[in-house]
Formats: C-alpha cells, sequence, structure tokens
C-alpha cells in the first residue's frame, strides 16, 4: 500500500481542496482576458468553463471548510479569525456561483467586459479570503497538528528559549571549504 502521511496525517480534506477554486478563477480571470484582448471565442468558453468550475469546487470548499471549522472548537487560538475567513470566502462562494449562472444561462451577459468585471471583483474577494485562511494556518497553526507535535518533539525549545543555530552554519562552510581544497570555487 502507498503511504501518504500528508493525506493520511491531515485533520481534514479542506486544505486539499481549496487551491482548485483559487487556481480555477484566476485561470478564468486570464482566460477572458485573453478573450476580450484577442477577441477569440475558445478562450471564452475556456473562461466559461474555467468559471463554472471554480463555483462547483468553491462549493466543495466552504462544505469542507465548515467541517473543518468545527474540529477548531472555538477556544482554539486564532478562532474569530475563522469567522472572518469563512464569511470572505462564502460572499466569494456565494457571487461566483451566481455570476457563472448568469454567464451560463443568459448568452447576452458575456459580450463586452462584463465577464471580465465580473471575475475581477469575485478574485479579489477570493485574493482577501484566501490570504485570511494563510493567516489561520501560517500564524496560528489552525488545522494543523503544529501545536501537538511541538510538545512531542524531543529537542524541541520554545519561542524565546536558547536557539542560536549558527554553530551549525560554521560546520557546513568548513565542510564546504574542505570540498573545495583544490583551490577552485563557485
Amino acid at each position: 500500500m502507498v503511504n501518504l502521511p500528508g493525506l493520511t496525517g491531515g485533520l481534514n480534506l479542506h486544505p486539499m481542496v481549496v487551491h482548485f477554486p483559487i487556481v480555477l478563477i484566476l485561470l478564468a480571470v486570464v482566460s477572458e482576458i485573453l478573450h476580450v484582448s484577442l477577441k477569440n471565442e475558445f478562450y471564452g468558453r475556456a473562461a466559461g468553463i474555467l468559471l463554472n468550475l471554480a463555483a462547483i469546487s468553491a462549493v466543495v470548499a466552504v462544505y469542507l471548510g465548515y467541517q473543518a471549522a468545527d474540529a477548531v472548537g472555538h477556544d482554539s487560538p486564532g478562532h474569530d479569525r475563522v469567522h472572518v475567513h469563512r464569511d470572505i470566502m462564502l460572499w466569494f462562494t456565494g457571487l461566483t456561483v451566481v455570476i457563472a449562472g448568469i454567464f451560463q444561462f443568459i448568452k447576452s451577459s458575456r459580450k463586452g467586459y462584463y465577464r471580465l468585471i465580473a471575475l475581477a471583483a469575485v478574485s479579489v474577494i477570493l485574493i482577501i479570503g484566501a490570504d485570511r485562511g494563510a493567516d489561520l494556518v501560517f500564524n496560528y497553526g489552525v488545522g494543523t497538528h503544529i501545536k501537538e507535535m511541538s510538545q512531542e518533539m524531543p529537542g524541541h525549545h520554545e519561542e524565546g528559549e536558547d536557539s542560536d543555530h549558527d554553530g551549525d552554519e560554521d560546520h557546513e562552510q568548513e565542510a564546504h571549504d574542505d570540498d573545495h581544497s583544490d583551490g577552485h570555487s563557485h
């Protein structure tokens, strides 16, 4: 059996799905820019397909996000920021679903710059919401085992304790110098 510790050790599936709407909506923007600037219908169809896929994947990400938020607990550090991230991404998802529906079923709305403006607007919301999600993970460890692991790791020291690792660099430099004793350099 294949060993996938990142998949099996994850607390939830939300982090694995959130990247789909991000990439798909940004690719839709690029496709729509090409559609408008080159007047090439291929890119217009691609933008529509990418927008629809972004809407579907955003709904899945929100669903999994609710499951992930339930697992966090109300006493967790950063819990108040979970609500901010959630609210922004609900706006993004709702608007993305609505504009996908409009552009899918009302063909006249695809003319001109309407779709490009709509895609740019939801992209701004997406970037802000994704930033809040990244803040939760990187600054608060939400959805990770970081806090648990730091307590379990032998030799781990907390922030503020003596963490001088400069000696390691000296040893690395000496080893590097030894490797080049013949006088050549990079």
